[in-house]
């Protein structure tokens, strides 16, 4: 029997950090596809640049933490998929790139002026820079997949005149429309999960069940995707319904944090979530009636406090902090992601039997994402 890694620890950081190298070297080529005005948001947003342009020495943090890259390479390496199939480091920057357009939108859509402890992109160059550099990168992440085709003709000049080269495998040629289509219909996804988050918005008590189904379409149709395109094909619908679950726990997780969280972790000010009045799962969950969890004045005096078409005043605000604590949504979150996170183990389990090493960096990924809750 194969055993974890000693130090899960740091096992977790060598995984994000190889997965953020094997990306940015396909990301840093395609920028310069882009134009520059749309790769200066991008590499902006990517941690590459700072907001002058500048490179940043050693990526920084503003790229975030290449979570999903680093699903893509686990699931190839527990599902024995080569090492040199070029597929694989396309598809986890296609993935990474997919992210990062739905954070360009969340920032502008929601407001937010911190990203990871860096001035929102929108703040720095402007919303409709921001969106003419959504529009340049979409079909350059999706064309990163059919780049891994080899070109005949080069073959059969390498070959020398007069070589005729031998047909390419079906495989070669099927895989990357394969993969187009799992990267698409996250695409699709996540424009619904963008328009309805923006729909729930409007609502004075969204429900928890419509909460969910942002998070599955925007959070978890990405871990799912990554997760598919990682996989070989015979494990791919086991590991993507792996994804599906850890990318709901992992969004239930920032919700939390995004009320509750230390600063330090989230790059975000103290509550400001709960400042942006944002329907994350807490506050869907504080503002359903339950006599079992809370007095029935909590959802009102919550729902009141919403629903006042002015910003709030600091013992406004602080108000809302004390009924949030009083529902019991933070304890019902945190169970709910516990729950989707044991879920995405049963998948893996499947995928993946744990006395096998092959799963490995993916249970240490889920233990990582699932980790942040304490």
């Amino acid at each position: 029997m194969n055993t974890p890694p000693a130090d899960p620890s740091a096992h977790v950081p060598r995984l994000l950090a190889a997965a953020r190298r094997r990306t940015d070297a396909v990301i840093v080529p395609l920028l310069e596809r882009v134009g520059p005005a749309p790769a200066r948001v991008l590499a902006y947003q990517w941690g590459l640049w700072d907001a002058r342009g500048r490179p940043v020495q050693g990526g920084g943090t503003g790229g975030g933490k290449a979570v999903r890259a680093a699903l893509v390479f686990a699931c190839a390496r527990a599902t024995g998929r080569p090492g040199t199939d070029p597929l694989v480091p396309a598809a986890a920057a296609a993935v990474e790139m997919l992210h990062t357009l739905s954070l360009l939108h969340d920032d502008v859509m929601d407001g937010d002026e911190l990203r990871r402890g860096r001035p929102a992109a929108w703040r720095v160059f402007g919303t409709e820079a921001v969106e003419d550099a959504v529009r340049a990168l979409t079909p350059h992440a999706v064309g990163l997949l059919f780049d891994t085709l080899p070109e005949p003709a080069a073959t059969a000049t390498a070959a020398g005149p007069g070589h005729v080269p031998p047909p390419r495998d079906p495989e070669t040629l099927r895989a990357p429309a394969r993969a187009t289509a799992v990267l698409g219909e996250a695409l699709v996804r996540l424009t619904q999960g963008q328009a309805l988050d923006l729909a729930l918005e409007c609502e004075p008590c969204p429900g928890v069940a419509a909460t969910l189904r942002v998070h599955a379409d925007k959070t978890g149709s990405l871990f799912a995707c990554a997760c598919a395109l990682g996989a070989a094909p015979a494990a791919a619908a086991d590991l993507s319904a792996f994804g599906e679950h850890l990318g709901l726990a992992f969004q239930i997780i920032d919700d939390v944090l995004g009320i509750w969280g230390d600063p330090a972790v989230t790059g975000k000010p103290a509550g400001a979530d709960l400042s942006a009045r944002k329907k994350s799962h807490p506050v869907a969950v504080a503002l359903t009636p339950d006599p079992d969890r809370c007095d029935e004045d909590v959802p009102r005096r919550l729902l009141a406090l919403y629903a006042l078409p002015r910003p709030w005043t600091p013992s406004e605000r602080e108000e809302a902090g004390r009924l949030l604590d009083r529902s019991g949504a933070r304890a019902v979150s945190q169970a709910a992601a516990r729950g989707h996170a044991r879920a995405a183990l049963t998948a893996l389990d499947i995928a993946c039997p744990p006395h096998e090493e092959a799963g490995h960096d993916l249970r240490a990924l889920t233990a990582f994402v699932t980790g942040r809750l304490h």
